[in-house]
């Protein structure tokens, strides 16, 4: 006879699911109340822009997002946990839509519960998702500081600093640093976090597939601005430049949900410097990037929840039976 289902586990998957509808639900509220009063802005902003371009940047969004997922795929994998690709993707793009709530650590909080049920402890789906973060912002100050100094003159005297940060951010991503890193935040946290050792070659793959969603991102925001005005190598250059900045701007103001706001200023005011677009061009882009982005997010989300329920349905069938023999 096979053995029952442990006690207390449909119970904890009861729970998860209760923490996961109710970040889900505080994430989109939010959401709605950032956008909604922006809601002729909006309407705007897209009367400004074609099919074909709307198409390409949210495709370009897309292929962007799917950048930064296999980023964090390849530090999962660094850290001894190589999970199947439709169970990956489920893990990070549900938890993805945590980023929507204040505090920046919800996506964090939603894979190390997500993991358990693939095997991976918490402290190392804490882990890799701390990593993932310091790699994303090692790729962004990377880009912005590779970009933005060549194509806005006044760069490099209102945002020098991003380049102070080039050198210490690649030196915290070697291994050893990371490792003294994880040992401080194990102390910190009273959660033993140093016992993950992710391999320099894993790293290294995370952050070129980051550098890669920085360029994707920024064609990303070009194609917005063709329909707004001439194109050229200067503008792509720019809007890479001008979101890894905001974005990085953004998730420092770590109070607002996913950077809203914070982004869109920062986006808005570079790219209103760097080019030909007047202030109001350059609100309508960074309003209409947000919303491709979160049109992303939420069918990401959808997506990859719509299969685990699926997948979570036939498993519940089994352990039924299992029970019942």
């Amino acid at each position: 006879m096979n053995d029952p289902v442990p006690p207390g586990a449909r119970a904890r998957r009861s729970r998860g699911r209760v923490l996961r509808t109710a970040l889900v639900v505080v994430a989109l509220a939010l959401c709605v109340v950032f956008l909604a009063p922006r809601a002729g802005e909006i309407v705007a902003s897209f009367g400004r822009q074609d099919a074909g371009t709307v198409f390409g940047a949210l495709l370009l969004g897309a292929l962007a997002t799917y950048a930064t997922f296999l980023s964090w795929r390849a530090l999962l994998a660094g850290a001894g946990h190589r999970l199947p690709l439709a169970a990956g993707q489920r893990l990070f793009f549900v938890s993805q839509i945590g980023k929507y709530v204040p505090g920046s650590i919800w996506p964090i909080v939603a894979q190390a519960d997500l993991g358990r049920r693939h095997g991976v402890p918490a402290s190392r789906s804490v882990t890799v998702g701390l990593l993932t973060l310091l790699v994303s912002c090692a790729a962004g100050v990377c880009t912005a500081a590779a970009t933005l100094p060549f194509v806005l003159s006044s760069a490099l005297q209102q945002y020098w600093f991003v380049v102070l940060f080039i050198p210490v951010v690649l030196v915290a991503l070697h291994p050893a640093v990371l490792r003294f890193a994880l040992r401080t935040a194990s102390k910190l946290l009273r959660r033993d976090l140093a016992e993950v050792a992710i391999p320099l070659g894993a790293v290294v793959r995370a952050f070129l597939l980051a550098v890669v969603a920085w360029l994707l991102f920024g064609l990303h925001v070009a194609v917005l601005g063709s329909a707004l005005v001439e194109t050229s190598p200067g503008q792509v250059v720019l809007a890479t430049g001008a979101y890894a900045l905001a974005w990085l701007v953004g998730f420092a103001i770590f109070f607002l949900p996913a950077g809203l706001g914070g982004r869109e200023a920062v986006l808005t005011t570079v790219l209103a410097a760097g080019s030909a677009l007047d202030l109001e061009a350059a609100v309508s882009m960074a309003l209409a990037s947000r919303v491709l982005l979160s049109v992303v997010d939420v069918a990401a989300f959808g997506a990859t929840s719509l299969i685990g329920r699926r997948r979570r349905a036939a498993l519940d069938v089994h352990d039924d039976e299992r029970t019942a023999r």
